[in-house]
């Protein structure tokens, strides 16, 4: 992560809802948030956030905004949320753009809370944030499903 760092230029947290209620032909129940639907729920921001940025670019040209998630509270009791490195934004897009693009597309999702925290990334002290569960049952906390761009 350290090497990619200079590529990225926000550091991201994302809360999740830990539960949602959802009407099935049985009546209502309550759909809980589990580790593989909270990394369904991510591939669904970003596929929201690559349409909002680079509108139908990503699609035909795979234009997407650059991305390491990591996903929090699998091994502790805190509920799952994501910290993320994001950069690659289209150029000109400034902060306020950046932070509602974001906001736009993870409230979009079905797990998507409203706590949302969008900050300029300088450093590696973000690295050292969102990689702090490591070794503690959480060590393969990278949604490496979710990294994107998946070479570098």
């Amino acid at each position: 992560m350290t090497r990619l760092a200079p590529n990225f230029t926000h550091a991201v947290t994302l809360t999740m809802k830990q539960s949602r209620t959802v009407m099935t032909d049985k009546g209502q129940t309550i759909h809980r948030l589990t580790e593989i639907e909270a990394s369904a729920n991510f591939a669904h921001f970003m596929k929201r956030l690559n349409a909002i940025v680079y509108g139908h670019a990503a699609k035909r040209y795979g234009k997407t905004v650059h991305v390491v998630p990591v996903i929090e509270g699998i091994a502790t009791d805190k509920g799952l949320h994501y910290h993320c490195m994001m950069g690659n934004f289209r150029e000109g897009a400034d902060d306020a753009l950046i932070t509602a693009a974001i906001r736009t597309a993870w409230l979009q999702t079905g797990f998507g809370n409203v706590q949302i925290d969008v900050q300029p990334m300088y450093g590696d002290g973000w690295i050292d944030y969102i990689t702090k569960e490591v070794g503690k049952g959480d060590s393969d906390n990278v949604d490496y499903d979710n990294v994107h761009p998946r070479k570098q």
